[in-house]
């Protein structure tokens, strides 16, 4: 049973599930990804930009036309290159100028000590948890890749 069956079968109109579904094979480097009604990933190049990694946007599981087709989108990844997964709690946040977003994810990864998973992952919570003095309203996941 597909991911979006299992959510569907819990049934309920406002239950469902955003993601990113996602798999590394370190053997190719190659990453695959399907999006389902989440933010986008970000790929840090080796020179530190950031960009948003595209591909088909599905409706969150459990939305949409029931027995639907992913389309998968893959990307070869090179030494030095790091992927970031966050929840909308970190791209949404609250800032003094708008929202946390794609600049919000660019400063805190030039903000970073060493271009590591964890350093990385470190510099964007943080630079979250500063950019406002209330609370997060929604999580704030972040998760990071890094190819070496």
């Amino acid at each position: 049973m597909s991911m979006d069956a299992t959510v569907r079968r819990h049934q309920g109109d406002d239950l469902y599930v955003s993601t990113v579904i996602a798999r590394w094979r370190p053997a190719t480097s190659t990453l695959s990804w399907v999006n389902c009604g989440h933010p986008h990933a970000y790929l840090v190049n080796r020179e530190g930009r950031v960009a948003e990694l595209t591909g088909p946007d599905h409706p969150a599981l459990g939305r949409g036309r029931p027995k639907r087709r992913f389309r998968t989108t893959q990307r070869q990844l090179f030494p030095g290159e790091r992927v970031l997964l966050v929840t909308d709690g970190i791209t949404g946040r609250r800032t003094t100028t708008g929202a946390f977003g794609l600049a919000g994810v660019q400063a805190a990864v030039d903000g970073t000590s060493s271009p590591t998973a964890a350093a990385t992952a470190m510099a964007v919570l943080q630079a979250v948890s500063d950019s406002w003095t209330e609370p997060l309203e929604d999580d704030g996941t972040v998760v990071v890749l890094c190819v070496v």
